[in-house]
C-alpha cells in the first residue's frame, strides 16, 4: 500500500506529520479533511444554538464542535460472524452495532457526519470495511469491540493502534481510552499497538475500542442495559471530541470531590516521559517520573466551589503538553439538618440520599424527638447511588422527628412526606434541608385563614439549650412575638394558627441566641376543593436578588409570589416574568417595612404560561413562591417554591421517582445573556445513569419530563452542569401508595 504525503495541502498538519515521520495516502485526506483534524487537537468550545420549544438534545450546526467531521463507525463483526459470546449467550456483535449506533446519533448532534460499516445484522468483510472508510474519505475510523477470554474473572478497557500510527492517532486513541476507563471504571489495560487489518488498511487515523469483557458473567449483565450502552458511546464520543497527549482518567469533568481527589492520567509514549507534574488549585503540586501517574491530594475544609486540576508532561526531547480539569468541592454537603418530620397516623416520612462522588460515603443520621433520647443510625451510599430510608421504619411510630445527617464525604439529602392530615387532607411536602443551623430564619410565606392550617418546627441541634424568639408580620408591619425555649437535641413545634389567629397572610422572623434549625410546614384545603400541604426550610439571610425556575398559570393552577421585607424603609421589588416562549414582562410592586405583600401571578402574565421568576429589590427582601392546583384534573394539592440568590452551573437533587403514579419534571431557567448547554444525568437507586444534553437559550424557561427521559421505573436522583449559569427545580405530582395525592417541589442543592 503505497502511503506519501501527497495531497495534504494543510501546511500545519504537513509541519506536525513530518516532524512525527507520519505518512498519509494520497487518497486519504486532502485539505478540508486535513484542517480538521488540526483543529480536533484545539480545545472545543460550547456553541449557541437557536431557540427551541422544549428541553432537546443539541443539534449539530456550524458552531457544533464536530460540524463537518467525517467519522467512520466500525460496530465489529455481524452475520454469520458473533464474535465473541457471552456466559448466557450475548453476542458481541449486537453490542457493537448498539453502541455504534447511539455514538453515530450523539455524533450527528455535534455536527459530525456518520457512516456504518454496517448498520445491521450483516456480515461485512474486513477489506470491504476498509473500503467503505476510505472510499468516503473518512477523517476518523472507530472500530468498536467488546473483549473475551477463558478466565471469567478478567475485565478492563483497551485501545488498539496499529503499530505504525502516528502521534494524531495516539492522542484519539488516549483520550478515548481515558474517558472510557474514568465511565466505566474498569482496569485500565491500556493503549495497545496491534497489527489489525482494518487499523493497517485505512488511510486515515484509526482507532479501535475493546471497552470491556463480554466474558465476565457481571460485565455481559451491564451490556445488556442501553443506559450502559449510552455511557460507553458517550465516552468514546468525549475522546473523539478532545484528542490529547495527557488525558484524565480521573477526575472525571465536574466530579464532586470527597476528602481526597485522585488524579490519574493517560499519557502518550509513556516510556518517554521525563516527568509529569500536577497541581491542585489551593492544595499543591506532585511530580512523577515513571508510570502509573496516580496522585492523590486530600482535601481539608474549605468553601463550596471549583477548583482546577492542572497537569503537564514533559518528555525527554524537551517537548511539553499540559491539560486540565475542574474538581467540585462542596464540603457544605456533609452535614444536613431537617426541623420538621413526624411518624404519626397518616404520615409516612422518608428520607433519600444521593453520593455524587466515586468513593462509598458512610452517612450517620441523628433522629432527635420533643420527648425522650435521639436515635442514632448508620447508613452506607456508594458512589453515583441513591439510598432512601423508611424514617418510620427507623424511629417507630407516633413521633415529631427532626434529622442530622452527617458524612465524612458529600452527600445530598432530602426529605419527602407524604400525609392524610387529620384524617381529611391527603398530600406530600419535601425539603432540601439546610447545611448549617442560624440564629436567624425568615420565612414570606404565610397564612392562616379558612382552610389553612400553618406551624413551626424548631430543632436545636446544639447540646445547650437555645433561646428563641419568633416575630410574626402582616401587610401593616408587626403582629405577634413570641419567645421560648428549645432544650438541647429536642424539637418543638408551634402552631400559628393560634399564636396570630385566623385570616392573616403573615411572615415570620426567628431569632435565636444559638444556631437552631427552622421549617414551616402548612396544611391546606385551598378555597374549599385543593387539598394538601408545601413546607419550606426558610432563608436564613434576606438578598437584593432571587430566582425561581418552577411556575405555571395553566388550567387548574394558581400561582402566588409573597414577598417580605424585614427592614425598616419601603422596598422596591421589581419582578420580571419570563416564559417558555422567552417572552418577558417586568413588573414593580412597594413592600411597606417590616412589611408583607402578595402578587398573583396568573392575573400578572395571563393564563397558560410556564412562567419563570427573577425578583430584584433595592433592599435586601425574603420571596416565596406557593402554587396551588389540580394537575391534569385528578391530583390536587399545592407545593411552595424556595428562591436561590444566584443561578449556578452545578445542581443536585437527591429525591425522585419515576415509579406508577409519580409525575417528575426539571424545569430550568436561563437567565443570561447567551445560551447555555446542559448535561442532565440521572442516577437511580440501581445505579442506572442516564444522560441527557440539552441547550437553553437566553432568557428561557424549558421543562424536561424525568419519567420519559430516564425511562425505568425507580427512585432516581440528578445532577445537573451547565457551561453557563441556569436555575433549576424538581416539581414533582403523585399517587402515593396509600392512595394519598398531591404535589412536592425542591430547589436541591447548587454550588456556588
Amino acid at each position: 500500500m503505497s502511503k506519501t504525503l501527497e495531497g495534504i495541502d494543510c501546511p500545519e498538519l504537513q509541519e506536525m506529520l513530518l516532524k512525527q515521520g507520519k505518512t498519509v495516502s494520497r487518497y486519504g485526506i486532502g485539505r478540508r479533511t486535513a484542517c480538521l483534524l488540526t483543529a480536533l487537537t484545539l480545545l472545543m468550545l460550547f456553541s449557541l444554538f437557536l431557540p427551541v420549544s422544549g428541553l432537546r438534545p443539541a443539534k449539530g450546526s456550524p458552531g457544533s464542535s464536530l460540524f463537518g467531521v467525517k467519522v467512520c463507525l466500525d460496530p465489529g463483526h455481524g452475520g454469520e460472524d458473533p464474535g465473541a459470546v457471552g456466559p448466557t449467550g450475548l453476542k458481541e456483535k449486537d453490542v457493537n452495532l448498539k453502541v455504534a449506533l447511539k455514538l453515530k446519533a450523539l455524533l450527528e448532534a455535534e455536527g459530525a457526519s456518520v457512516l456504518l460499516t454496517r448498520a445491521d445484522d450483516r456480515y461485512v468483510s474486513l477489506s470491504d470495511r476498509c473500503q467503505i472508510a476510505n472510499s468516503w474519505r473518512a477523517d476518523i475510523f472507530v472500530s468498536i469491540h467488546h473483549n473475551s477470554v477463558s478466565d471469567p474473572s478478567v475485565n478492563g478497557t483497551e485501545t488498539l493502534i496499529s503499530p505504525a500510527a502516528g502521534d494524531f492517532t495516539r492522542q484519539l486513541a488516549n483520550s478515548i481510552q481515558a474517558e472510557l476507563v474514568a465511565e466505566l471504571k474498569l482496569t485500565n489495560r491500556g493503549v495497545k499497538e496491534r497489527s489489525l487489518y482494518v487499523l493497517n488498511n485505512t488511510f486515515m487515523p484509526a482507532v479501535l475500542t475493546e471497552a470491556s469483557f463480554i466474558s465476565n458473567p457481571d460485565e455481559e449483565k451491564r451490556l445488556r442495559d442501553d443506559a450502559y450502552l449510552e455511557r460507553e458511546a458517550r465516552a468514546i464520543l468525549r475522546g473523539i471530541k478532545v484528542p490529547a497527549r495527557i488525558s484524565f482518567v480521573s477526575p472525571r469533568e465536574g466530579m464532586v470531590a470527597g476528602k481526597n481527589v485522585r488524579v490519574s492520567l493517560q499519557v502518550v509514549s509513556e516510556e518517554l516521559v521525563e516527568r509529569v507534574e500536577v497541581s491542585l488549585e489551593g492544595v499543591g503540586e506532585m511530580t512523577r517520573t515513571a508510570p502509573p501517574f496516580d496522585f492523590d491530594f486530600g482535601l481539608s475544609g474549605g468553601q463550596d466551589g471549583e477548583r482546577r486540576v492542572s497537569a503537564t508532561v514533559r518528555y525527554r526531547d524537551g517537548s511539553t503538553f499540559s491539560a486540565g480539569r475542574t474538581v467540585l468541592c462542596a464540603p457544605s454537603a456533609t452535614r444536613w439538618y431537617f426541623a420538621e418530620g413526624c411518624t404519626r397516623e397518616g404520615f409516612d416520612p422518608w428520607l433519600t440520599l444521593f453520593n455524587p462522588g466515586l468513593e462509598e460515603a458512610i452517612v450517620s443520621v441523628s433522629y432527635a424527638f420533643a420527648e425522650g433520647d435521639a436515635v442514632f443510625r448508620t447508613y452506607s451510599v456508594p458512589g453515583m447511588t441513591r439510598r432512601t430510608v423508611n424514617v418510620a421504619g427507623e424511629v417507630g411510630r407516633g413521633k415529631d422527628v427532626s434529622m442530622m445527617v452527617e458524612s465524612e464525604l458529600p452527600v445530598l439529602a432530602e426529605r419527602p412526606m407524604y400525609f392524610l392530615y387529620k384524617g381529611k387532607w391527603a398530600g406530600g411536602h419535601v425539603s432540601p434541608g439546610v447545611n448549617q443551623p442560624s440564629v436567624r430564619w425568615y420565612f414570606a410565606e404565610g397564612y392562616t385563614g379558612e382552610g389553612f392550617e400553618q406551624w413551626l418546627c424548631l430543632f436545636n441541634p446544639g447540646m445547650e439549650p437555645a433561646g428563641v424568639t419568633v416575630e410574626y408580620f402582616s401587610r401593616g408591619g408587626k403582629v405577634k412575638e413570641r419567645r421560648l425555649e428549645v432544650p438541647a437535641l429536642k424539637r418543638v413545634t408551634l402552631d400559628v394558627n393560634r399564636d396570630v389567629g385566623p385570616g392573616m397572610e403573615v411572615s415570620t422572623l426567628i431569632t435565636a441566641d444559638r444556631p437552631v434549625v427552622a421549617e414551616r410546614p402548612m396544611y391546606f384545603l385551598y378555597k374549599g376543593k385543593w387539598a394538601g400541604g408545601h413546607v419550606s426550610p426558610g432563608v436564613n439571610q434576606p438578598s437584593v436578588r432571587w430566582y425561581f425556575a418552577e411556575g405555571y398559570t395553566g388550567e387548574g393552577f394558581e400561582q402566588w409570589l409573597c414577598l417580605f421585607n424585614p427592614s425598616e424603609e419601603t422596598s422596591e421589588a421589581e419582578v420580571t416574568f419570563r416564559t417558555s416562549g422567552g417572552e418577558r414582562r417586568d413588573a414593580r410592586y412597594l413592600v411597606p417595612p417590616w412589611g408583607r405583600a402578595t402578587v398573583f401571578v396568573n392575573g400578572e402574565v395571563g393564563p397558560g404560561k410556564e412562567v419563570a421568576l427573577e425578583v430584584r429589590s433595592g433592599t435586601p427582601l425574603m420571596v416565596e413562591r406557593p402554587i396551588y392546583y389540580s394537575y391534569r384534573g385528578s391530583i390536587a394539592g399545592g407545593d411552595v417554591g424556595m428562591p436561590v440568590s444566584s443561578p449556578s452551573r452545578h445542581w443536585y437533587f437527591s429525591e425522585g421517582y419515576t415509579g406508577e403514579g409519580f409525575y417528575e419534571w426539571l424545569c430550568f431557567l436561563n437567565p443570561g445573556q447567551a445560551g447555555a448547554r446542559v448535561q442532565v444525568v440521572l442516577v437511580g437507586e440501581s445505579g442506572r445513569q442516564v444522560y441527557r444534553d440539552a441547550v437553553i437559550p437566553p432568557g428561557y424557561r424549558l421543562t424536561m419530563n424525568v419519567n420519559s427521559e430516564f425511562g425505568s421505573m425507580e427512585s432516581v436522583s440528578a445532577e445537573i452542569h451547565s457551561d453557563a449559569a441556569i436555575v433549576v427545580e424538581r416539581p414533582m405530582y403523585f399517587s402515593y401508595g396509600r392512595g394519598w395525592r398531591g404535589g412536592h417541589l425542591s430547589p436541591g442543592f447548587r454550588l456556588p
